[in-house]
């Protein structure tokens, strides 16, 4: 692995484009550069200019790495054929190319064709064990088809190595409620809030969990006839879609919250829904998510919820693909913060934020903010508050 790869790797996205254009500027032709500035192109959704920088690195002849690149893009025009070539392509030159192997299965899937897509992911995952991504959608997969035992254990397995990879946990719980085992499904959330405290999703779908365990099926079965016997009532259609994306009904949720849309009728709470399912997306669609968001905080001008959810989305924004979503972050939970100066979780978020801004004075001044609230000890915004006053008296 080259050292842009390793940049690449280690989520460094702006550094490593800041030293492929270095290279670029002193070797035009370099190829390792121009792969990785393609790479990064593409993550921002720039196809022209992503396949001119893959034309300039194939002047030498395509290889393993610029016949990935031309079926991402293929893939995201919609071109499964051409995509499936190129990734086929790969696994002639490089048999033991996971992600050849990981990409082919991708395009089966979309084409139905679910045993072959199977085999494909599954060799992916052989060659590359610590591969979180590929497992991942192995037993998302497989759960899919119908091999829930399989599905399940994959899941399990992502999660036994990859305590952190919080998709996991989603999906393994979503697969678990669907066979109505809701106490199996809570447990995973609790043990990733452990591994991952105070994830939103995760909490969010807890909390729903937890009402639901009252009575599965009841629960259930009454906001969905409340629902259907009020088609008009925001809060009727917000319940039924909370519960809905407890069970992983991701489209059925996004078609609820579109129609009280064109109704005139969105609130808050199904706008947060609808961010909720775009986030779910694989891979995420963080833009529609944003605006989502966004809307929900104009439907509701002195609501502090939605704003709190888009600047936490925004922090694992700037976590993920680059710092430029930090400085929004902060304006969103400080307007958070503005509608309810006395809730804890915008304020700790605050801090959050303010501490990966390396401003640390700013992120004590929220802290101190939480823990004088009357929160009881083992409340767990409390407790983590305590957490990061220590590690910024540290710093």
């Amino acid at each position: 692995m080259n050292p842009l790869e390793k940049l690449l790797a280690a989520g460094q996205l702006a550094q490593a484009h800041a030293e492929a254009k270095k290279i670029l500027a002193r070797q035009p032709t370099n190829r390792d550069a121009l792969v990785v500035l393609a790479r990064l192109t593409l993550l921002q959704g720039n196809l022209p200019q992503a396949e001119e920088l893959i034309t300039k690195a194939e002047a030498q002849g395509p290889t393993g790495d610029t016949l990935l690149l031309r079926a991402n893009v293929a893939a995201q025009k919609g071109q499964l054929d051409v995509a499936l070539k190129a990734y086929q392509q790969v696994m002639a030159k490089e048999p033991k190319r996971a992600e050849a192997h990981f990409g082919r299965g991708m395009m089966l899937i979309k084409q139905d064709k679910t045993e072959q897509a199977l085999e494909s992911l599954a060799k992916a995952a052989q060659l590359d064990p610590a591969n979180a991504v590929f497992h991942y959608r192995l037993g998302q997969v497989q759960l899919e088809a119908g091999k829930d035992a399989e599905g399940l254990a994959t899941l399990r397995q992502v999660i036994s190595q990859h305590p952190r990879f919080m998709p996991a946990y989603l999906s393994l719980s979503h697969a678990l409620a669907s066979g109505d085992d809701l106490l199996g499904a809570k447990r995973v959330l609790e043990q990733g809030l452990k591994e991952i405290p105070r994830h939103p999703r995760l909490l969010g779908t807890l909390t729903v969990l937890s009402m639901a365990l009252r009575d599965v099926n009841a629960s259930y079965k009454a906001a969905s006839a409340l629902a259907a016997s009020r088609p008009r009532d925001p809060d009727a259609q917000a319940n039924l879609a909370q519960l809905m994306l407890a069970r992983g009904q991701y489209q059925q949720v996004l078609h609820l919250c579109r129609t009280m849309d064109s109704l005139g009728l969105a609130t808050e709470s199904l706008k947060m829904a609808e961010a909720t399912c775009y986030e779910a997306e694989e891979p995420p669609a963080y833009d529609k998510a944003v605006a989502a968001y966004e809307a929900g905080m104009g439907l509701a001008p002195d609501g502090w919820r939605a704003a709190n959810n888009l600047g936490q989305l925004l922090l694992r924004m700037a976590e993920e693909n680059g710092a430029q979503h930090l400085t929004r972050a902060l304006t969103v939970l400080e307007e958070a913060v503005r509608r309810a100066p006395q809730r804890p979780e915008p304020l700790l978020n605050l801090a959050l934020a303010f501490a990966r801004a390396e401003q640390p004075a700013k992120a004590r001044e929220q802290v101190k903010k939480v823990l004088a609230l009357p929160l009881p000890e083992t409340d767990e915004v409390r407790q983590e508050a305590a957490r990061l006053e220590q590690a910024l008296a540290k710093a």
